[in-house]
């Protein structure tokens, strides 16, 4: 007996959900996911457009937007930026977290 198409169509949103949930715990383990692991860059004036090129870690859309981008205090007194982005696609909102380093020259 086969499924009615309600059934399949919740079955599959709720597999998408589970998908999404788990890809948001694999970027908070990456790079920029949690102030533990921020991403270096060289300035401040970078930081924007590295979010915004980064895909949306729920559902890999490329389309991104940063609505915000600040400045806080970690542990330790470590200066870290925010960088708040809003997926245009999903709607999922993530923080991504960066540090500002020195380029040391070679």
């Amino acid at each position: 007996m086969s499924k009615r198409a309600r059934t399949e169509r919740r079955e599959a949103a709720r597999d998408a959900a589970k998908l999404a949930r788990a890809r948001l715990k694999l970027a908070a383990l990456e790079a920029g996911g949690g102030p533990d692991r921020p991403i270096e860059v060289t300035s401040a004036s970078t930081i924007e457009p590295h979010a915004a090129s980064l895909p949306c870690a729920a559902c890999g859309a490329s389309n991104v937007r940063v609505e915000e981008h600040v400045a806080i205090t970690a542990a330790g007194d470590r200066r870290l930026r925010v960088a708040r982005v809003v997926c245009s696609r999903c709607g999922v909102r993530r923080e991504i977290y960066f540090r500002i380093g020195t380029v040391l020259p070679s």
